[in-house]
């Protein structure tokens, strides 16, 4: 489970840089943690990193100050 927060927290670091540099207007908090989010249900190995991926969507939503989902 270590290594799903490393690549989580690294995939929303990667968006968030991303959305730094580019031409383009950078992408909210909210969808920064959207993005995050699906990536790692997409790399989830069965229900238990499923919440785990839940957990952690909420914790971003919030500290983010979004609405939670």
């Amino acid at each position: 489970m270590n290594l799903r927060k490393l690549t989580l927290t690294a995939v929303a670091a990667f968006v968030f840089a991303g959305s730094a540099v580019a031409a383009h207007p950078p992408l909210n908090p909210c969808r920064e943690c959207r993005i995050a989010y699906n990536v790692c249900m997409s790399e989830s190995g069965g229900p238990e990193d499923d919440m785990v991926c839940e957990g952690d969507f909420s914790t971003c939503l919030i500290s983010a100050g979004c609405p939670l989902e």
